[in-house]
């Protein structure tokens, strides 16, 4: 029973997180076999901690998506934590859903080696509208590495056009300058790393603050391109 809700306790405060998450990537979390988390998000739904949506996604058949209830995040949350609004999953069209769990996968990997600290785009916004402040760029993740450096990912699905990567390598200049972030690492599907590194590279300048300035293999350096 104790590992029971530990598991439960920990996917629900992965899920207040993440909004949502399929039963693969909550398979993966509580590294266990998918029919151990199909009984327990059975449960879960039963006592209305969470609902489930079955979403297409392109792949061969629908997935079950869940989300936490009310009910679930209350049980779910520390004390003291501030009521998480989350976004509702039949609000969030179904290529932003795959996009977040292919993220997900990233961060348990991640994780695995050491990664603390994950912070998802849409929390990073609403911490920032809180605090009225702007920044060039909102990463998909931030993160803190195993040296306890803050780093930054992006998961790239598709491949943008050269003259947006300008504009994306001067808004993360913008950041390096601050020294909030040591580095950048962009994650893609399989065969598109080293392309999308190579394209990077092919970059001779960037635009920053409403100028265009010359981009430097040092500037490049600063981000790193994984599979």
């Amino acid at each position: 029973m104790a590992i029971f809700e530990s598991r439960k306790r920990k996917v629900l405060r992965f899920l207040l997180e993440e909004n949502y998450s399929s039963l693969e990537n909550l398979a993966s979390l509580t590294k266990t076999p998918k029919q151990t988390v199909l009984r327990l998000t059975k449960h879960l739904c039963e006592i209305s901690y969470l609902t489930k949506v079955e979403i297409n996604i392109g792949l061969a058949r629908p997935i079950s998506v869940f989300q936490p209830t009310n009910t679930g995040i209350m049980f779910a949350m520390l004390e003291n934590e501030e009521l998480p609004e989350l976004r509702e999953i039949s609000k969030v069209n179904s290529v932003t859903i795959y996009h977040d769990l292919k993220l997900q996968q990233i961060r348990l990997k991640l994780e695995a080696d050491g990664y603390t600290k994950f912070q998802s785009s849409w929390q990073l916004t609403k911490i920032l509208r809180k605090r009225q402040e702007k920044v060039p760029k909102i990463p998909d993740y931030t993160c803190i590495n195993p040296q306890g450096d803050k780093i930054a990912i992006e998961y790239e699905r598709t491949i943008k056009t050269k003259k947006r990567y300008q504009e994306i390598i001067g808004q993360y200049l913008d950041i390096k300058e601050r020294g909030i972030i040591k580095q950048v690492i962009y994650y893609t599907d399989d065969g598109f790393a080293d392309k999308l590194k190579q394209l990077f590279q092919s970059v001779e300048f960037v635009y920053r603050k409403g100028r265009t300035e010359k981009c430097l293999a040092e500037h490049i350096s600063y981000f790193n391109f994984l599979e």
